[in-house]
């Protein structure tokens, strides 16, 4: 009707009408049309995208958990022989394995340019990676208040400054990575490895500054005592004794930190074992009880303890199921046999027991060095550490259908058969309990026929505690490192006999303090509990070492091998500038 009046009074004194309603489209459309680009823009609701990712405080907490699920569950928590944390005791003074004696490990192409290390330096390089999307992503348009990005880059950069500390302690200087990559990038190049350590020191010192304390942040969260440890260890191998020395000592005159020296937490009070005294008992001591379950948060009165992998059994996001050091370390007891007065054999173990590591398999044996002189060159029968609970070396039969059954080993002269390399590099050594937890795996796991007391089913090969990542104790030795280098032997010598008379071993004199023996403390304290080769490549001793004291490895080993190779897929693939290979690969 509208259209029929314009068009009487209008049409045929002035315009057509075909003109007429193209001039009302284009009208309507310059007035009423939405932006073209903002038409189109997507916007998600039901899934996440790197556009709405990083929003809320509850946004970035998931980021920062699954950087602590990458350290958790790939630098500990791997199954294969090849990966970690078993690869970083190949090739070191702790182990010995029967890959070596087999010739099934030569480690100049192990650590080669085609060798296995290639897994570990992605792992450190998605830690970088994810880092630095959280640090650029806290600094964009987001929800969070002024203090919670802060502390959200204080903790990427942690991760990204512990990830550049050891990236540099095996391969020297490596690319640096300080922004988030959004597209492929080929023209990496190595900065130089003081360069590197000089980027974690960065890193570290702004986590150290910005964390919160110890007692203010939750357990399953970096915190700046943490910081502080990893720090130290940079200025030690930028040659910083005095900072090294001011860091560690924050960790250690922390009011609230402290070497636990009396026995506490979940199995005190227990009534001894008199069949397995490595099993339940007050005949343990502090030492013990550190690595017993529930004991390691500071909730449960740990003072000693600075950073923990959170493992929970049965709880989710409480790891992958992965974390084997049971299986690992163990030796393979139901594959070991004794001679029967007929000629015959039979196993020590009849089947896997909570007394006997569970199913462990043998794969990481102890060197004899670990094993004997360590501990003849520190008290072997006053060190705790050293303890027959702690270091079970003699151990009963267990297998009613053997002759043998409930005589010790060595004890009771028991004939253990040895003629194979397997028998004694892989089937029957000591067993290290702070690995397992005897009489206290989990029910599920207890077989229903318990004919043999502590039998377990197959699947019991696990660790069912949490993980020290960082210990006072290692802080200590760190800072005997920085007195050490400073010239300082009283002290060094004072921080080692802190820790040592907490074990109850003799005191070292000042005179007799040099680097080997605090790597030999460092062995002694932190055996499984820390990745060695970390530590030997940082002070330069994987050759050294490795000849004074893994004969096998040491034998072939390359001058050249303080330094990992640059996986040659890396080289290959940045195909826009030359990545430089470490010498002698």
């Amino acid at each position: 009707m509208i259209m029929q009046r314009i068009e009487n009074k209008f049409l045929s004194k002035y315009i057509s009408m075909p003109t007429l309603l193209a001039v009302i489209t284009i009208l309507f459309f310059s007035l009423f049309s939405c932006d073209e680009e903002e038409f189109l823009k997507e916007e998600p609701l039901d899934f996440l995208t790197p556009s709405n990712s990083y929003v809320t405080n509850e946004d970035f907490e998931a980021a920062i958990y699954d950087l602590h699920s990458t350290v958790r569950n790939d630098l500990w928590g791997q199954g294969g022989r090849d990966d970690n944390p078993r690869v970083t005791w190949y090739g070191t003074d702790l182990a010995l394995t029967y890959f070596d004696t087999t010739g099934s490990n030569d480690y100049r192409a192990r650590w080669g340019a085609q060798g296995v290390q290639l897994d570990l330096w992605r792992i450190l390089y998605r830690l970088i990676y994810d880092s630095n999307v959280v640090i650029s992503r806290s600094k964009a348009e987001n929800k969070l208040t002024t203090e919670q990005r802060l502390v959200f880059e204080a903790e990427a950069r942690f991760f990204r400054g512990f990830a550049y500390n050891k990236l540099a302690n095996l391969w020297g200087g490596v690319p640096l990575v300080l922004e988030e990559t959004t597209e492929p990038k080929k023209d990496y190049v190595r900065a130089t490895r003081e360069a590197t350590y000089q980027q974690a020191a960065d890193d570290l010192e702004f986590a150290a500054d910005n964390l919160p304390d110890i007692d203010t942040t939750s357990e399953s969260r970096i915190n700046k005592l943490a910081a502080s440890h990893v720090l130290t260890e940079v200025y030690l191998s930028l040659n910083q004794w005095q900072d090294a020395i001011t860091e560690s000592s924050k960790v250690i005159n922390h009011p609230n930190t402290a070497l636990m020296t009396e026995r506490f937490g979940s199995r005190v009070g227990e009534s001894p074992n008199s069949e397995f005294p490595w099993g339940s008992g007050d005949n343990k001591d502090v030492y013990w009880d550190l690595f017993r379950q529930g004991n390691q948060d500071r909730s449960a009165g740990n003072k000693e303890s600075i950073w923990n992998l959170q493992y929970q059994y049965q709880i989710d996001g409480g790891g992958d199921g992965q974390y084997l050091l049971e299986r690992f370390v163990g030796p393979f007891i139901t594959r070991a046999s004794v001679r029967e007065s007929n000629g015959s054999t039979k196993t020590v173990v009849l089947l896997p027991s909570t007394y006997y590591m569970g199913r462990s398999q043998g794969f990481i044996r102890p060197s004899d060095y670990f094993l004997n002189e360590l501990w003849e060159k520190s008290g072997f029968d006053q060190d705790i550490r050293n303890a027959p609970h702690n270091i079970v070396r003699d151990i009963k039969v267990n297998n009613p259908t053997s002759e043998h059954h409930g005589k010790y080993i060595m004890a009771d002269n028991v004939p253990l058969v040895r003629t194979t390399n397997n028998d004694t590099m892989r089937f029957f050594y000591p067993m290290v309990m702070k690995v397992s937890t005897p009489e206290n795996h989990p029910s599920e796991f207890w077989d229903a026929d318990q004919t043999i007391p502590g039998t377990l089913l197959g699947s019991a090969q696990q660790t069912w505690r949490k993980h020290y990542m960082i210990r006072l104790a290692d802080t200590y030795l760190l800072r005997a490192e920085a007195y050490l280098g400073n010239g300082d032997l009283i002290n060094a010598a004072g921080d080692i006999n802190t820790v040592r008379r907490r074990s109850h071993a003799p005191d070292v004199l000042p005179a007799d303090v040099d680097i080997d023996y605090i790597m030999d403390e460092q062995l002694r304290e932190l055996h499984f509990e820390k990745l060695r080769i970390f530590t030997l490549g940082r002070l330069g001793k994987i050759v050294d070492r490795n000849r004074q004291f893994n004969p096998i490895v040491g034998e072939y080993i390359g001058d050249h091998q303080n330094l990992w190779a640059i996986h040659f897929s890396e080289i290959l693939k940045n195909t826009e500038a030359k990545l430089e290979q470490n010498p002698g690969y």
